[in-house]
């Protein structure tokens, strides 16, 4: 109950992330920009404790070594080394970075091995709620608790990345551990609001004459719209336009059905079970039930609509195959050969997409409003490694990152002159622009490098690019499931039973290559013989207590 009750306490503060739905977030809501969440002051403990030397310029250097999610396995990082630890002299700190890049989305599993096996050659690794995942790696005893009474690193060299991120997501990022409830990553300031869209490819559907202002609502929810005869109309007009090996619904398993379900991202890592919440109305329903994706009639519907979809020729095959989808959505996208996809809106993507595709794309909103969860809130972070041997450079390092401009940009963006240069607007605002040949050799993924609201904008961002990424962040609601985290520690054998049973049958009957009509029940039967029954349970048990304590 202890866990429960701070958690819920903690999340009184996040409240003043909440916001009514407006405009599109692409709109010009920095005409009028809604102020960013005033910080709270840090109240010092009662006994502060000793001040540590300053750095001698010529004594040792320690390197840090931090493991990046996203970027690129073959990036070229020497350049951007070299300046990252100039950098860093001049800050006064004697500290060198040694970035790691696992290459695209694949660090989890790698890293997860890593810390599993106590490598003492990682001092920080990217963590969140939905990859390396933090809950459990700070509750087993993987991350240093980073404001220890005994060693408060945080408190000794990390006061102005304290003071640079909102407190509601440190509050989001307390939860407990060996070495009690507390903070065991930096969160990564980014969008904290997440926004379930449909992607859709304009520039296609003005060549089939479709007006995109008849067909999707931009202020409201559009997810009914795969039920609408309108849809079906078009992917058949595109199949007519382009012909049989035009594939026009560019889905990816899971999400797609997930995001048309009303349902937030899987707390337990498994991807069976209905978080749900009301697209008209994030804030609803109020403290509901875990329940099976595969018992929810609002699931089954889309899991029936995508296998007619499947059967009409409007999905990729490929797509059915694990091994290869990825590459196959990933090339559809690049080359605009889609008419729609979907996925997890993150702030700024439509003009970022529009320049990597070189088309006019467009993401429609799936709920009134961005929502406000765990999942989302806790997207990304840093944490430190219990098997580090440089814990106070590491968290030096942190402070300087999150708080200095220029070493943020040269991690994020590269070397002036090799990745990017300066371009200068009509208004005279200083925007980056990449170098493609250089950025070629050097990407990451900007949003979980560390605090991107220290950066400066690109020029496909445009001026006043945060303070809108601000705005956009205060717009969302909040579901019940904000500031829940779920223990899987009393169910561990069953949830590894059902880690089987899911990989067997989700990722077919989410991409409709079988029939759920007589797959679902075939894939229930597996999962209650697997003890999902006892996993639900348990998150239900656990939930009333959250939502107890929270009253």
């Amino acid at each position: 109950m202890k866990k429960f009750l701070a958690v819920a306490v903690l999340m009184l503060l996040s409240l003043a992330l909440l916001a009514g739905c407006g405009r599109d977030e692409d709109d010009e809501v920095a005409a009028t920009p809604t102020p960013a969440p005033t910080e709270q002051e840090t109240t010092p403990p009662e006994e502060t404790q000793p001040e540590d030397p300053p750095a001698d310029p010529e004594g040792p250097v320690t390197t840090v070594s931090i493991w990046f999610m996203g970027g690129s396995a073959e990036n070229d990082d020497a350049a951007v080394v070299e300046a990252a630890n100039a950098r860093l002299r001049e800050l006064g700190l004697n500290i060198a970075v040694n970035p790691i890049w696992a290459g695209g989305w694949g660090m989890g599993e790698p890293a997860q091995i890593a810390l599993n096996t106590g490598d003492t050659n990682v001092d920080i690794y990217w963590t969140a709620s939905w990859g390396l995942n933090y809950f459990n790696n700070a509750r087993v005893g993987n991350f240093i608790r980073m404001d220890d009474p005994n060693n408060n690193l945080l408190e000794r060299y990390g006061q102005g990345m304290r003071a640079a991120v909102q407190d509601a997501l440190w509050d989001t990022f307390v939860t407990d551990g060996p070495a009690g409830f507390g903070i065991y990553a930096v969160p990564g300031p980014k969008d904290h609001a997440a926004w379930f869209k449909l992607d859709v490819n304009n520039t296609r559907l003005a060549e089939l004459g479709f007006d995109f202002d008849e067909i999707f609502d931009m202020n409201g929810s559009n997810h009914d719209i795969i039920f609408d005869p309108i849809f079906v109309e078009i992917m058949q007009a595109s199949k007519d336009m382009w012909g049989d090996t035009f594939f026009p619904l560019n889905l990816e398993s899971g999400n797609f059905v997930q995001h048309f379900s009303g349902t937030d991202g899987d707390l337990t890592g498994l991807h069976a079970f209905m978080w749900p919440f009301d697209p008209n109305n994030p804030a609803l329903p109020i403290d509901p039930q875990v329940t099976l994706q595969a018992e929810d009639e609002q699931f089954l519907a889309v899991l029936e609509r995508v296998h007619y979809f499947w059967n009409r020729g409007f999905i990729d095959p490929r797509l059915a195959i694990p091994a290869e989808a990825g590459d196959v959505i990933g090339q559809a996208h690049a080359a605009g050969e889609y008419m729609f996809s979907t996925g997890q809106y993150a702030y700024g993507h439509t003009a970022a997409m529009q320049d990597y595709r070189g088309i006019d794309v467009r993401y429609v909103p799936l709920s009134v409003a961005p929502i406000i969860s765990t999942m989302s809130a806790a997207g990304s972070g840093f944490a430190i490694s219990v098997y580090s041997q440089n814990p106070e450079a590491a968290m030096q390092f942190l402070n300087a990152w999150y708080t200095d401009n220029e070493l943020a940009v040269i991690l994020t963006e590269g070397v002036e002159g090799i990745h990017w240069n300066w371009y200068t607007d009509d208004a005279g605002n200083r925007l980056i622009q990449h170098i493609p040949e250089g950025r070629a050799t050097y990407a990451t993924w900007r949003f979980g490098m560390g605090n991107i609201f220290v950066l400066t904008p690109r020029d496909v961002d445009g001026p006043g690019f945060f303070d809108r990424f601000n705005a956009y962040n205060q717009r969302g609601i909040a579901t019940s499931f904000l500031g829940f985290g779920f223990n899987s520690e009393p169910v561990e054998l069953q949830m590894a039973a059902l880690t089987s049973v899911v990989d067997q049958w989700r990722h077919s009957l989410t991409v409709g290559a079988i029939d759920p009509a007589t797959a679902v029940s075939q894939y229930i039967a597996d999962l209650r013989a697997n003890g999902v029954d006892a996993v639900l349970d348990e998150i239900n048990r656990q939930l009333q207590e959250f939502y107890d304590a929270r009253r």
